[in-house]
């Protein structure tokens, strides 16, 4: 059964399904698998409103730190992000519009939401704010979090890869939005305003967490190989049937100067493909 983090609000099964290798475009995969790593905050968040809870000695540092991590990271790219994606799909397809355009007003209340109970923490730490108002906004904020991630995995996430075409995705990734960012926590080095957190996630239950997630890493960049691979198939394919058509029409039209009309043809539409396959890489 899963555990409950929020009053009548259960862990959706996403958070502990791996995704399919293959089976989703490279960006939702990274998307979901920063979804988990949200998951694994909120659900350290909730032991230390727990804690709070039953009057036990808060670990309030811990505790910072994870909206710290919300407000710097999910808030400024792992949301705008979605919102550059959100706002192409919108374009191509109406029926998705609404449920983008809602979910792009959540990040916006989230983000705000995230700000003031960050206040509220340090209030809390320096004395000028209860346990039970730190609990109170903070189980709300776990609630939101949870049903906003749900509401995009079950609903829009499927619309995503279902509307956009390699060449949409071609287009996304020319945005500096798009860009890899390296995580504070979850990348390969742990920024030092986030060690306490880190380490209180490597231990214990939290332990298995982290070694999912390096699981889950693997499996998304063996899909984002697989992606690339395939598009450069894809591609090469495209080039050799337009040397072909071309060397063709060439030969039909001027047969005499055909083979070094053919030779420089081919040698452009080599350095496109070049060209091409540097942009997959």
């Amino acid at each position: 059964m899963a555990r409950t983090v929020a009053p009548g609000y259960e862990r959706a099964a996403w958070t502990k399904a791996a995704p399919v290798a293959g089976a989703e475009p490279p960006t939702i995969t990274a998307l979901k698998a920063e979804h988990r790593h949200v998951a694994a905050i909120m659900a350290l968040m909730s032991d230390q409103l727990d804690a709070i809870e039953r009057g036990e000695l808060a670990e309030t540092h811990v505790l910072y730190e994870t909206m710290h991590y919300m407000v710097s990271w999910p808030d400024q790219f792992h949301h705008p992000r979605e919102d550059l994606i959100y706002g192409l799909v919108a374009e191509l397809n109406g029926e998705a519009a609404d449920n983008v355009d809602s979910l792009q007003r959540e990040h916006d209340e989230m983000a705000k939401r995230g700000r003031e109970l960050l206040g509220i923490i340090q209030d809390w730490r320096d004395g000028t704010a209860s346990g039970a108002t730190v609990v109170q906004n903070g189980r709300d904020y776990i609630q939101q979090t949870y049903r906003h991630m749900n509401s995009e995995e079950q609903l829009v996430f499927p619309q995503i890869a279902a509307v956009l075409s390699p060449a949409d995705w071609r287009e996304l990734a020319a945005s500096d939005q798009l860009r890899p960012m390296g995580d504070p926590v979850f990348g390969p080095r742990v920024q030092r305003e986030f060690r306490n957190m880190a380490r209180k996630l490597r231990r214990g239950e939290r332990g298995a967490m982290t070694e999912w997630i390096g699981i889950d890493a693997l499996l998304e960049s063996v899909n984002v190989v697989s992606m690339a691979a395939d598009s450069s198939r894809s591609l090469t394919g495209e080039h050799a049937r337009r040397a072909w058509d071309e060397s063709m029409s060439i030969l039909k039209e001027k047969p005499l100067t055909a083979p070094w009309r053919c030779a420089l043809n081919n040698t452009r539409i080599s350095l496109d493909l070049m060209g091409e396959l540097a942009g997959v890489s």
